[in-house]
C-alpha cells in the first residue's frame, strides 16, 4: 500500500507530520475547550438516515499535550472495566486513557503519547510519551485496552514510494516488535488491541499491496477484503472480536467495513465519495469520517465530517466553522474521540492545527 495516506487516508484522524521529540512526561490540567458549546446537537446530514430523537447531546473537552499545537488521537480504551487511575488504589468509573501522536510546534516532528484522563470536578490528566526505544524518531501510538496494553508504529523510510512502518506492543514498561510473520511482509502498520489481547492490524507485501491481518493467541493470520480491496490505515476491533476498517476497491475509492466472524460488510456514509470506518465498541456502534464532495477529496479533507454508525442508522458529526472534522473511537459508555482542524491543511502556514476532543454523551 502506498501510504500517501499519511495525509489524504490519514486526514481521517488528522496524521500531518513527522520526525523527532526528546522523551519527557508531564501533568497538568484540561484547557477549556472555547471552541465548543457547554452541549451541542450531533449534526445531521441530510443524505443519511437519522432520527433525531436518538441523538444525544454531548459535553466537550479539548485534548492538548503540552506544549505542542498540534495534538491526534488516535485509541481511546475500551471503559469495559473499572480501572486503577492512578496505580494507588483508587478507581473511578470516568477514567479514560487515550494514545495517538503529538507534532512539534515547527511541524516537523512527531511521538506517542498517552493521556490519562479521571474525574470531572475537577479533572486530573496526565501525559507520558511512548517511544519505542528500538524505533525511528518518527512514532505514534494506536491503541489501548483496559489492562494498559498499547500497541503502534513508527515509519522507518520509503521502498518504491510506499511508506513502510513497523509496529510494537507496550505492556508495562517493555515494548516488543509486533511484526507480522509473513514471508513476502516489508511493513506491518495500524495495529489495534481489545480487552481480550486480540490484535489486528494492516501489513504490506513486496509487490505493494496491502492486507489485514489477526493475531490471536500468538498465532498470525492474514485476511483480505472480498474482491481485492487494499487494506487502509486505522483498524480496530472490540472484546467480540469485530473488526471494522477501511479498503480502496479497484478504482481507488475508499470504504469502510466491518468483518463480524468470517463475514465482510461494507460501510459507506449516503451519499460520501469516502468513508472511512476507525472505532467499534462492544455494543457494536462505529465510528469514523466521510468526504460528501469531491472537493473534499481534492483539498485533502476540507468539509469532512465524523460520522456514528448505530443500530443501521448513520448520523454525522461536525464541530461547526472548522475545516475538517473526524471521529477516531468510541468507548462503551459512547464517549467520542475525535480530532478536527482548524484551517485548511494544504496552506504552508502556522494555523492548520490538529486538536483532539472528547464528547461526551449527556445524561
Amino acid at each position: 500500500m502506498k501510504h500517501c495516506g499519511m495525509r489524504n487516508f490519514g486526514i481521517a484522524l488528522g496524521l500531518v507530520g513527522t520526525a523527532l521529540i526528546a522523551s519527557s512526561s508531564f501533568a497538568g490540567g484540561f484547557k477549556p475547550a472555547a471552541k465548543f458549546p457547554s452541549e451541542r446537537m450531533a449534526t445531521p446530514n441530510a443524505m443519511a438516515s437519522v432520527r433525531m430523537s436518538d441523538s444525544p447531546t454531548y459535553t466537550y473537552t479539548l485534548l492538548s499535550y503540552p506544549g505542542s499545537l498540534d495534538t491526534q488521537g488516535v485509541g481511546i480504551n475500551p471503559g469495559a472495566l473499572d480501572r486503577d487511575w492512578d496505580g494507588l488504589g483508587r478507581t473511578d468509573k470516568s477514567d479514560i486513557k487515550v494514545v495517538g501522536a503529538w507534532f512539534s510546534p515547527d511541524g516537523t516532528s512527531q511521538a506517542g503519547f498517552l493521556a490519562r484522563v479521571a474525574g470531572t470536578k475537577p479533572v486530573r490528566e496526565t501525559y507520558d510519551l511512548l517511544n519505542d526505544p528500538d524505533g525511528t524518531l518518527v512514532q505514534q501510538a494506536y491503541s489501548i485496552n483496559d489492562f494498559g496494553q498499547i500497541v503502534g508504529d513508527y515509519y522507518s523510510g520509503e521502498i518504491g514510494g510506499a511508506y513502510i512502518f513497523h509496529s510494537y506492543e507496550l505492556d508495562g514498561d517493555k515494548f516488543k516488535p509486533l511484526n507480522v510473520p509473513f514471508a513476502d511482509a516489508v511493513s506491518t502498520f495500524s495495529p489495534a488491541i481489545n480487552d481480550e489481547g486480540e490484535i489486528v492490524g494492516g501489513w504490506t507485501d513486496s509487490a505493494g499491496n496491502s492486507h489485514g491481518y489477526t493475531r490471536i493467541g500468538g498465532s498470525y493470520t492474514s485476511f483480505d477484503y472480498p474482491g481485492g480491496g487494499q487494506i487502509q490505515l486505522y483498524l480496530a476491533v472490540n472484546s467480540d472480536g469485530d473488526i471494522v476498517g477501511s479498503y480502496a476497491d479497484a478504482n481507488g475509492a475508499v470504504h469502510g467495513f466491518l468483518r463480524r466472524g468470517e463475514t465482510y460488510t461494507s460501510i459507506d456514509f449516503p451519499g460520501a465519495v469516502y468513508t472511512a470506518s476507525t472505532g467499534i465498541n462492544d455494543a457494536g456502534e462505529i465510528v469514523g469520517s466521510y468526504c460528501p464532495t469531491s472537493q473534499c477529496l481534492a483539498t485533502g479533507g476540507e468539509g469532512m465530517q465524523g460520522f456514528i454508525l448505530k443500530n443501521g442508522i448513520y448520523t454525522a458529526f461536525a464541530i461547526p466553522g472548522e475545516y475538517a472534522t473526524a471521529l477516531a473511537s468510541i468507548d462503551n459508555k459512547g464517549v467520542l474521540m475525535g480530532n478536527y482542524y482548524d484551517a485548511d491543511v494544504n496552506q504552508a502556514d502556522t494555523a492548520n492545527h490538529v486538536h483532539t476532543f472528547l464528547a461526551t454523551p449527556m445524561p
